[in-house]
């Protein structure tokens, strides 16, 4: 028996650190500014850690968004939901902040991405969904700013009875805190959920095609089971945002490799049976092993022989392809899809060959190079050829293939 060991290199990637665990959705968070008066370089953005907090508690991911509009489609990309957070206490937003908030508000309507509007927030994605923005709130006995800081309920809400808040509220009346001076009045694709008794709008849904939510108070700061209740419903949707991204990257993957085949005028076969006690593809954690696959080309063995006798070594090269296409349609499957693949560890080819024969690297590079072209950004791998008598079925070339993979979607 004859073996030869080599590394194939490629984009110096390395996906054995890659982590299988579900990945918590990004949450984006809009920051209010402190400005620094004359000296501009110490301008900072500010944004409360209990958003932060509330929403890593909740399951997500926190970022905050800085005001620059040229990159927005990007972090869209990134971000599996949106806050638009509140104003500091006592300060009015700024006009640079109002304007990156409402492109960033048609842009995640467009796209459907999930958004929770928390006082300002929900004030100003209300206005983008035809509502007026009221600087004045009716003179009544509560007050909607009973102290600086809104760390206590203030006042009941009327929950509406078909609204999604009716599920999170639970039993007895439902108190908020509170904290503002302008409110939301007027209608517009939107819902009311909940009004204080004074009529002011404190809750909305969207009639949009993603989850978009308005909340006046402060549910950052889960003074009660609802506040909690939001923020977990909020980073849930979320989450299933980022699966959905997940499949649609899965399918994408999936199709680009099919479009490389199709270039190369070749197909993916269909992942056939094994031919006894054994399976096609084993997945163990984020580790595919296939099991060795032999050049069969619509079912039936391409070429049976031996290199450095009746096989030549172009041959040999076209049977390893073959071989690497049965593997990749079993894993393929095993995966649920080539966009899953985050990366190759290892390509074992065995060789039928004749005892002077010394090339069997050259066959197996075709399945290397061939891995190489349908995966240009992840086919490194490590790689070993081994020379034997005789193959199953008496096929010439013999392809395993042990692969790196996320999470299935």
């Amino acid at each position: 028996m004859t073996i030869e060991t080599t590394v194939a290199t490629g984009d110096d990637r390395r996906h054995a650190t890659q982590s299988h665990e579900p990945r918590s959705p990004v949450i984006l968070m809009t920051p209010d500014i402190s400005e620094a008066p004359g000296v501009p370089t110490e301008t900072e953005y500010v944004v409360r850690a209990n958003y932060a907090d509330a929403i890593a508690e909740a399951g997500g991911i926190p970022l905050i968004l800085p005001y620059n509009t040229e990159n927005l489609t990007s972090a869209l990309a990134l971000a599996d939901g949106i806050v638009l957070t509140g104003a500091r206490p006592g300060t009015e937003v700024t006009g640079a902040r109002r304007r990156f908030e409402i492109q960033l508000i048609e842009q995640a309507l467009k796209t459907g991405k999930p958004l929770l509007g928390i006082c300002h927030g929900m004030q100003l994605i209300g206005e983008c969904l035809g509502g007026k923005f009221r600087t004045e709130l009716p003179a009544a006995a509560i007050s909607h700013i009973p102290q600086g800081i809104p760390d206590v309920l203030a006042h009941e809400i009327t929950v509406e009875p078909d609204s999604v808040l009716t599920n999170w509220v639970g039993k007895g009346p439902a108190r908020v805190n509170s904290l503002h001076r302008h409110a939301l009045a007027g209608h517009g694709r939107f819902r009311v959920a909940a009004r204080a008794p004074d009529g002011t709008i404190e809750a909305f849904e969207g009639e949009t095609d993603g989850f978009c939510l308005g909340i006046q108070w402060h549910p950052e700061y889960r003074l009660t089971e609802l506040d909690r209740n939001i923020m977990r419903a909020f980073v849930g949707r979320s989450a299933d945002a980022a699966a959905r991204k997940a499949r649609n990257v899965s399918s994408a993957g999936s199709n680009r490799v099919r479009e490389r085949l199709a270039q190369l005028e070749l197909a993916l076969p269909e992942a056939s049976s094994p031919p006894g006690a054994f399976s096609g593809a084993v997945r163990t954690g984020n580790i595919i092993t296939v099991s060795g696959q032999v050049p069969l080309k619509d079912g039936t063995v391409l070429q049976t022989g031996h290199l450095g006798g009746e096989v030549s070594i172009e041959k040999g090269r076209e049977c390893a392809r073959w071989a690497l296409l049965n593997g990749l349609a079993q894993l393929e499957a095993a995966a649920g899809g080539f966009g899953n693949i985050l990366g190759f560890v290892r390509l074992a080819g065995y060789v039928a060959a004749d005892a002077a024969f010394e090339r069997h690297g050259a066959v197996v590079d075709g399945a290397s190079e061939l891995l190489r072209e349908l995966f240009p950004d992840r086919w490194a791998h490590a790689r070993i050829a081994i020379g034997v008598t005789s193959l199953p079925r008496g096929v010439p070339v013999e392809v395993e293939l042990t692969a790196v993979v996320g999470d299935e979607a």
